[in-house]
């Protein structure tokens, strides 16, 4: 869907139009479940997530600032939800009931072996994902999962540029640990 119906969306759900909101809900949905997935190990809180994230939008669609991109925006009051759900984890953890294999896109190629390899090491670095602490976990996730620009980070996280750095750089030294770890092991 192009930025010019998403505009048009976003100014009728303004203006309480539910089915402008359903359409808006139906465009990113996939998109927030894929991201509070990967954020949470866990389905069933992912979906709760999703549910929040989007109560939370309609809410709040009228303070929606023009100047981000609408899915930066979305992106910024799901991290926010997740992050709470991954910091009450600590007092109430919860265990992942679902592969990441999944939910996650895995390039298919000619070699089946190399195929299996691929798929097992993204796993792999998703389950040490789910093993970071909420802050590395929910960076690394944006921008190496998702693949976000450092910008829409701050946007979304309300970090600066340096402390992004630092999360991340620490996100995949624990996970290179890990691995490493499970190298030696073998």
């Amino acid at each position: 869907m192009n930025q010019e119906k998403i505009q048009e969306l976003i100014d009728r759900g303004r203006k309480g139009d539910k089915k402008a909101f359903a359409c808006l809900v139906a465009e990113y949905q996939a998109l927030v479940f894929g991201f509070a997935f990967r954020l949470l190990c866990n389905e069933e809180e992912a979906r709760d997530a999703v549910q929040e994230t989007f109560i939370k939008v309609w809410l709040a669609l009228k303070t929606y600032d023009r100047a981000y991109r609408f899915s930066t925006w979305i992106y910024k009051i799901a991290s926010n939800t997740c992050y709470d759900r991954l910091r009450s984890y600590h007092r109430f953890p919860i265990e992942p009931e679902h592969s990441f294999a999944s939910v996650t896109n895995i390039p298919s190629g000619d070699d089946i072996e190399e195929n299996l390899h691929n798929r097992q090491l993204k796993e792999l670095i998703l389950r040490y994902t789910g093993e970071l602490p909420p802050r590395q976990r929910q960076i690394f996730i944006l921008r190496d999962v998702e693949e976000l620009e450092v910008q829409e980070v701050e946007a979304i996280t309300g970090l600066s540029a340096e402390k992004i750095k630092s999360n991340l750089y620490l996100a995949r030294k624990n996970i290179r640990e890990k691995m490493n770890q499970l190298s030696m092991d073998i």
